[in-house]
C-alpha cells in the first residue's frame, strides 16, 4: 500500500463530496442528521479537522496549534472550500516532499493520563485517509437518505 496515494485519494474523495453537497440547498447541508458530526457540513469540516491536525500539527510537531473548527462559523460552501483548500495546500505540499525514510520517522502522541505512543508518518498518514473514508460512506449513506447520487468514489476510477 501507497501511503501518499492512499492519503491523496481521500482529498480527492474530499472534494468530490464538496462538489456534490454544494449542489444541495444550504438548509440540507446543515439539517440536523443525527449522524457522528450531525450534518453534511459538520462531517466536512471534520474531514479537514482530522487532517489539519494529524498531518499539520501531530506529524509536524505542533499539537498545541490543533483545532477543531466551530461550524457556525461556516454559513456556506465557499467558505468550507476556502477552509479546505488553505489545509489541502499545506498538506499537498508536506506529502509531495515526504522521502522514504520520512515515512519511517515515529511521531509521539501524547495521552491524557496514559504513556504516549509512538507512530510512524506513514502510519499516520494511512490513519488519517481512512478516519476521512469512514466518514465518506457516512455521507454516501446520508445523501442516499435525501435521494442523492453520491460522487463516484472507486479507487480504480
Amino acid at each position: 500500500m501507497d501511503a501518499k496515494k492512499l492519503f491523496e485519494y481521500s482529498q480527492v474523495l474530499r472534494n468530490r463530496f464538496f462538489e456534490r453537497v454544494a449542489s444541495l440547498p444550504w438548509s440540507e447541508v446543515v439539517k440536523s442528521r443525527g449522524a457522528s458530526f450531525d450534518s453534511l457540513r459538520n462531517i466536512l469540516l471534520h474531514t479537514i479537522d482530522a487532517e489539519d491536525n494529524l498531518v499539520n500539527c501531530d506529524i509536524a510537531g505542533k499539537t498545541r496549534d490543533r483545532v477543531s473548527r466551530k461550524p457556525e462559523g461556516f454559513s456556506d460552501m465557499d467558505s468550507i472550500r476556502k477552509c479546505a483548500d488553505e489545509v489541502e495546500s499545506k498538506t499537498r505540499a508536506y506529502v509531495a516532499n515526504l522521502k522514504p525514510e520520512d515515512l519511517e520517522r515515529k511521531v509521539e502522541f501524547q495521552r491524557s493520563g496514559a504513556p504516549s505512543v509512538w507512530f510512524r508518518v506513514e502510519d499516520v498518514l494511512v490513519h488519517c485517509a481512512l478516519e476521512n473514508i469512514s466518514h465518506y460512506g457516512e455521507l454516501i449513506a446520508l445523501l442516499w437518505q435525501m435521494d442523492v447520487e453520491p460522487p463516484y468514489r472507486g479507487w480504480l476510477g
